[in-house]
């Protein structure tokens, strides 16, 4: 159930419906424990999921008739074998709620996930995910909450310039669990960080919420701010990418970890990602500082051959920075490269 993430930027179209909609009509499922609303009778079926452990039978209601809002809205639940999942299998979930959405990941990518929040219901975990299918150009957001071992995924299906309007969460909003007591486990929601930095980018940037559970810190909140030149298969661009990617580590981690481990946590994670990329070659690595804050550089080769990544890590407090620039074989430590790195300054309150 592993995946990688990549980050990939996106931009979005605010565009606001004023036509008149129907009405939200209540609607609620006693053998599925919820209710929720559907603007008109939904529809229902049920159907088999094939998994390595066995057989999963999801029970669905949606609506596929587009409003001036929405081109579909859908619910869906499923028991889980609780030998496989429960609520309280923590370390599992984020991975969870990724392998249960096999489905966008074979056909639309990776890439195309712009969004992926911590969500809960009754202090029970759930993930909500915002993709992007570019061929298409119809945009879904996913909530998906397990409720001991059983999955609710609802679905709300739209063209990208309705992307904000109020019915994605004004159908998400109304589902509620019933005669479900509240989850004496409760994941942890972590803290969203403060910009506490500033960078030179040599274009407009975009930033990208990334919440999920971390091996080192546990459950994270991380914000990456990025740059993709375009046209970068151009010969007159060097450049591929720049992007500040920073987190706020979580308090009880701070508690329990020493600065040492922290340090080596940060030195290997330069590593790793260079040597997770097919190919992957680590061309050097060092010790550096700013304003005195500890912090390590790195670059290596990745991409078969063809791009090299150089980061800059630093650990300031209770913030971990990675400032990186990808570049085109040959041309690394170009000047527009070396300078964007050395634009990245702390902001002293």
């Amino acid at each position: 159930m592993k995946t990688r993430s990549n980050y990939f930027f996106f931009f979005l179209v605010v565009v606001f419906s004023c036509s008149t909609q129907p009405e939200w009509i209540p609607y609620t499922n006693e053998k599925g424990s919820f209710k929720i609303g559907f603007k008109g009778k939904p529809l229902t079926k049920t159907e088999e999921q094939y998994f390595q452990f066995g057989d999963i039978t999801w029970t669905s209601a949606y609506i596929e008739k587009p409003d001036a809002s929405n081109l579909g809205y859908s619910i869906k639940y499923a028991d889980f074998p609780p030998e496989v999942i429960t609520s309280d299998s923590l370390r599992l979930l984020h991975e969870f709620f990724v392998f249960i959405q096999q489905d966008f990941f074979k056909n639309l990518g990776q890439e195309s996930v712009s969004t992926i929040k911590i969500i809960q219901i009754q202090n029970y975990p759930g993930r909500e995910f915002i993709w992007k299918d570019k061929k298409t150009k119809i945009n879904y957001t996913r909530k998906i909450f397990l409720v001991k071992n059983r999955v609710y995924l609802l679905e709300v299906k739209y063209t990208p310039e309705h992307a904000f309007n109020k019915d994605i969460d004004g159908f998400c909003d109304k589902f509620s669990l019933i005669n479900t007591i509240d989850n004496p486990n409760p994941e942890i929601i972590p803290e969203k960080p403060l910009k506490k930095f500033e960078a030179t980018f040599p274009g407009e940037t975009t930033t990208k919420d990334n919440q999920q559970f971390h091996e080192f810190f546990g459950n994270v909140y991380a914000l990456l701010e990025g740059y993709e030149v375009p046209q970068a298969d151009s010969p007159a661009n060097m450049n591929i990418m720049f992007a500040v990617n920073y987190l706020k580590i979580p308090g009880d981690k701070l508690k329990n970890i020493s600065i040492e481990e922290l340090r080596e946590f940060a030195r290997k994670a330069i590593i790793d990602n260079i040597l997770s990329h097919a190919q992957g070659k680590v061309i050097y690595q060092k010790k550096i500082s700013l304003d005195g804050n500890w912090g390590t550089e790195g670059q290596g080769i990745i991409l078969d051959g063809k791009v090299v990544i150089h980061t800059r890590s630093y650990i300031v407090q209770d913030y971990y920075y990675q400032v990186m620039v990808m570049s085109k074989i040959g041309t690394e430590n170009n000047k527009e490269a070396v300078d964007f790195l050395n634009s990245f300054k702390l902001k002293h309150e």
